[in-house]
């Protein structure tokens, strides 16, 4: 899976990219698992995509999405190819925003983000549930691995850069720590849902 472009390394920039991914890959998905009259693919490709759908619409950024389109097809103009690393790219995103929520929801001070928290995790569950149903474990369990890891070294880059009067080996510090314990978070999100019993949705 090779990466799309990041934007500059700001909180609401990679929140924003990895929303825009998130429904960039969900319509691709969808569009070929139609065509291909795969319709339960279909329908998990389409509830995938969460509530990175309404976001994209209400903060008007479907021409970021159009533009990793863009970029998307033209790495992968081939069929199997594209699937997989489209759902690579999906976890990915949705796993990104899983730590973010997890992150703010844990230091946040009177407000509470747990409703699109559950939802985004729901996401997260059901973009694994369509990598896992359409291709095989030996493919699935590095895809997921390597999605994972990206999705947690981008988020651990972000939150220490932003803290304040740190040295450069505190911000080493926070950013291996804050990687390792994002890691295992989702690795152990992604083996529950691994040990559900596939169900049509």
């Amino acid at each position: 899976m090779t990466p799309t472009p990041m934007p500059p390394s700001s909180l609401t920039a990679t929140v924003d990219h990895w929303t825009a991914q998130a429904v960039m890959t969900s319509g691709y998905l969808l569009r070929l698992y139609r065509i291909l009259g795969d319709d339960r693919q279909a329908s998990i490709a389409m509830q995938a995509v969460g509530p990175c759908g309404e976001r994209v619409q209400r903060l008007g950024i479907q021409a970021q999405v159009a533009a990793l389109n863009i970029l998307f097809t033209a790495e992968y103009p081939e069929e199997t190819v594209a699937e997989e690393n489209a759902w690579q790219l999906m976890i990915e995103a949705h796993a990104g925003l899983c730590a973010f929520h997890g992150l703010v929801d844990d230091h946040e001070v009177g407000k509470s983000i747990r409703g699109a928290r559950t939802k985004t995790n729901k996401s997260f569950r059901m973009a694994l549930r369509g990598y896992r149903s359409a291709f095989p474990e030996e493919i699935t369990i590095p895809g997921i691995q390597q999605a994972i890891e990206t999705a947690a070294r981008r988020c651990a880059d972000v939150f220490s850069s932003s803290v304040e009067f740190a040295s450069d080996q505190e911000m080493s510090d926070l950013r291996r720590d804050l990687q390792a314990s994002i890691i295992e978070a989702l690795l152990k999100e992604a083996e529950v849902e691994g040990e559900k019993p596939s169900q049509d949705s």
